[in-house]
């Protein structure tokens, strides 16, 4: 009988990039207050990550793959977890809200709130997301182009960071 892999090789600088944002998208759950931001909506979500088991579903979107399309569309590489009613959400709020060139990026960036303010739900997400996005790009392209994704990669990180903990991450 034929032996199966069950492990996809990766490069460790994604899998560390997604161990990261899991672990970030955890804190924010388990700092977050019961709200109005995290409750649930009957109707369409505007946010993916409303409580911890969300967490872990994108996680799994994350570690089976994503695909960039040219014209910068993200859909997951597994069309089993695609067809679902959560990934139908997902590809809605990371192919619509999510910036996903570096001026956008940027842009994003430079309207981050100041020190000591704290992001709404929907931002914090679309810093998160972007930073998903850029580690993804990142890993495709040249070294000159590695490197402008790795710097944005790090602000984004930096900022969806300082917002859990107040620290400030220099990249």
């Amino acid at each position: 009988m034929p032996r199966m892999r069950t492990g996809v090789r990766r490069c460790g600088s994604l899998v560390i990039s997604l161990s990261v944002i899991v672990r970030l998208c955890a804190v924010s759950s388990l700092f977050s207050i019961a709200g109005s931001v995290w409750t649930r909506h009957q109707q369409e979500r505007s946010i993916f990550l409303q409580d911890a088991s969300d967490t872990f579903l994108l996680y799994e979107f994350l570690s089976g793959g994503l695909v960039i399309g040219r014209n910068h569309t993200v859909t997951l590489k597994d069309e089993e977890l695609a067809s679902t009613r959560p990934a139908k959400v997902f590809h809605r709020i990371v192919n619509g809200r999510v910036p996903k060139t570096p001026a956008a990026i940027a842009n994003t960036l430079a309207n981050v709130p100041s020190l000591g303010e704290t992001l709404e739900m929907d931002n914090f997400e679309q810093l998160l997301l972007a930073s998903v996005y850029a580690a993804h790009r990142g890993r495709l392209r040249d070294t000159e182009d590695r490197q402008l994704w790795g710097r944005l990669f790090c602000q984004l990180v930096g900022a969806v960071t300082h917002d859990l903990t107040r620290q400030v991450v220099r990249c």
